[in-house]
């Protein structure tokens, strides 16, 4: 009562009856279950519900210092709601005094709620199931997407509450360069910026025009070309893949799958110093922490492999070993190509390279936060959850970024 502006007393002067009006049939706290016939692994369920449930309990609905979390919410609150949003003051048998006191609470309950949609029972729901399912996803075997929704089970007078989960498999294509098979695999990358939060994988696809010119063009040009223009689709080799893991060596999984999600909504291309056409990587800072180099094959883009921004062939990596005077296999011998690197030496003692990393536009790699291998898998997709809300860059950031 208090969250909506009432006073605590206001659900306490409602009669027995009248509580059990509304409360007659009450929501459960989320469960996810497999979608029949879809390749779900049952361990995969199995851990999926750990982490809602530890999700409801420990995440708060509004403001946390009402101290509500959001299974109260659910099995309380949305009870109350769906209850006094269909409320009928003519046809429902109640004592007058008992009506005017819901219809006090009604208004002001509806008000915040709809003032609040980020609150929103599914879109919190789809929020996190579209987190776990970054955190398993492999673009090079299988994508999982899951749908929410709730079943009455009138037998019991319950509203059961449900994320039904399913998969998808990337379609899999050999590339013939150099008289040698690649066997590549159809990417995807889920949209961090749909309004409607769906937890679902969208193939990606890069429109012609953007691949072949520098991206100098101002975010309505970038997003008329998207939008209009025929894309070509995305095939990343597991080559690429493995490279990307072993040079984001203290991330997990979910980042990695982060970084496909804002580098393809809105691609950004350069050319190396060598020549070769490159899509930059980019983070939740909009800052790129590598590179895709790439080809046009077959009406298709092929990521060949990852690039540190070590790489020589990168603007930044250029002017990196112009700075330090090294050349590739010094940068490889030091860990410049790693994560790792970053995140664990202490670059006052070296004072020259960190005037290079700066120069070179790279220092923003040292406040890459890794993962603590000890922490729980719940608490850990936690973070990335809250990471990912609060922190990322909105769509025309992510456009307008260096």
């Amino acid at each position: 009562m208090v969250l909506i502006g009432l006073e605590a007393s206001t659900f306490d002067r409602l009669s027995k009856r009248t509580k059990h009006y509304i409360m007659i049939t009450k929501h459960t706290p989320y469960r996810v279950r497999a979608e029949k016939g879809s390749r779900v692994p049952r361990s995969y369920i199995q851990f999926f519900n750990q982490v809602v449930a530890h999700y409801e309990k420990t995440t708060f609905y509004g403001d946390p210092k009402f101290n509500i979390t959001f299974r109260e919410y659910i099995t309380y609150g949305m009870t109350l709601i769906f209850k006094l949003r269909n409320f009928d003051k003519h046809e429902d048998n109640l004592a007058p005094d008992q009506i005017e006191l819901l219809e006090k609470i009604k208004d002001p309950l509806l008000k915040y709620t709809n003032a609040h949609p980020e609150d929103h029972y599914a879109v919190r729901a789809n929020e996190m199931s579209r987190t776990l399912f970054m955190y398993v996803s492999l673009p090079n075997y299988r994508y999982y997407m899951g749908k929410e929704e709730a079943h009455p089970n009138l037998m019991n007078g319950r509203m059961e509450n449900l994320i039904t989960v399913s998969s998808v498999e990337p379609e899999r294509k050999n590339f013939f360069i150099d008289g040698k098979i690649h066997s590549s695999y159809r990417l995807a990358y889920y949209n961090l910026f749909s309004e409607a939060k769906e937890p679902a994988p969208i193939w990606a696809e890069i429109p012609m025009k953007v691949l072949e010119e520098e991206n100098s063009q101002t975010m309505k040009q970038v997003m008329n070309q998207i939008k209009t223009k025929i894309g070509l689709p995305v095939y990343i080799q597991n080559h690429a893949l493995r490279r990307s893991s072993e040079r984001m060596d203290c991330k997990d999984n979910s980042y990695r799958n982060l970084i496909f999600s804002l580098s393809f909504l809105i691609p950004k291309v350069v050319t190396g110093i060598n020549g070769q056409r490159l899509i930059r990587a980019l983070d939740i800072s909009g800052k790129p922490i590598g590179y895709f180099p790439f080809i046009k094959q077959d009406g298709a883009v092929l990521l060949l492999s990852f690039l540190p921004l070590s790489s020589p062939i990168t603007p930044e990596g250029a002017i990196l070993h112009k700075e330090l005077g090294i050349q590739l296999e010094d940068s490889k011998y030091i860990g410049l190509d790693k994560f790792s690197f970053y995140t664990n030496t202490d670059f006052d003692t070296v004072p020259k390279l960190k005037q290079a990393l700066k120069k070179a536009g790279m220092w923003h790699l040292t406040e890459i936060q890794p993962n603590d291998p000890t922490e729980r898998k719940e608490d850990q997709i936690l973070k990335n959850f809250f990471t990912e809300e609060i922190s990322i860059v909105d769509e025309e950031e992510l456009v307008l970024a260096e």
